[in-house]
């Protein structure tokens, strides 16, 4: 595009009034702009959204880096003792548990507590692969204008982008995962025959569920604590990763 073809659609839009900031409206209209006065449909497309960066190119890196975010975050939360042997991210037992467990330490009957803690997070675990396919799942709804705005943002930007728009739906996706490697890890029976067996009314009705919801919670809140740490790391060493257009975006 030439110097001149894009300081022209600069001043058509300065005076309708647009306004002149790096905001989402304010691209819409400079592409469109572009679009009139130039025969190349290419070029406004491709170039200066900010600072040189295309809003192709803000795409396409952003959604790169989040892919290698997740892969390496699943490998981790993934692996056997991911959620369980790290003090960050651990779950602990739902609070009418934990209280239960409090009145049974003393009578030195905590170990099915501890027991059942432990099959909670090798359930969290166990899901993580399929939790994998979910997450980059919701990657692909995230919108060519939203991406420049994230690209701009904080270190952790695109993970809080994620969590603010995405978690209600990975909750719902995630549920019926969970549901099922708790089961498998005997978290769901545990929790049930505890809660019988200390008489925790309501509670003990609907185990199973709340433990379910429990872990989920957990589940995504370690995930996005890591994701954000990957994050950091890529916006912090562009160039360790490989990839031109992680470089382009963040370097």
């Amino acid at each position: 595009m030439h110097r001149r073809t894009f300081l022209l659609a600069l001043t058509t839009l300065a005076a309708s009034g647009a306004p002149a900031y790096a905001g989402d409206g304010f691209f819409k209209k400079l592409l469109g702009s572009l679009k009139k006065q130039s025969q190349d449909n290419q070029a406004p497309a491709t170039r200066n959204a900010h600072g040189g960066l295309s809003l192709l190119d803000a795409d396409r890196g952003l959604r790169q880096a989040l892919d290698i975010g997740i892969e390496a975050v699943v490998a981790q939360l993934g692996a056997p003792g991911g959620f369980f042997d790290d003090g960050k991210v651990r779950i602990p037992l739902p609070k009418t548990l934990r209280k239960a467990r409090k009145l049974a330490k003393p009578l030195g009957m905590a170990g099915p507590f501890d027991n059942l803690q432990e099959r909670m997070n090798r359930g969290a675990e166990a899901a993580m692969p399929q939790g994998k396919k979910i997450l980059k799942g919701a990657v692909t709804e995230m919108s060519v204008d939203d991406a420049i705005t994230i690209v701009r943002g904080p270190n952790d930007s695109a993970t809080q982008y994620l969590r603010r728009t995405m978690e209600p739906s990975l909750v719902t996706a995630f549920t019926p995962v969970i549901r099922s490697t708790l089961d498998s890890t005997g978290a769901l029976r545990a929790g049930k025959t505890l809660a019988t067996r200390y008489s925790l009314g309501s509670y003990a009705d609907q185990a199973s569920d709340k433990l379910t919801q429990h872990v989920v919670k957990g589940a995504l809140k370690g995930t996005f604590y890591y994701l954000a740490e990957q994050e950091r790391t890529i916006r912090a060493n562009p160039g360790d990763f490989g990839s031109q257009i992680i470089r382009r975006v963040f370097g």
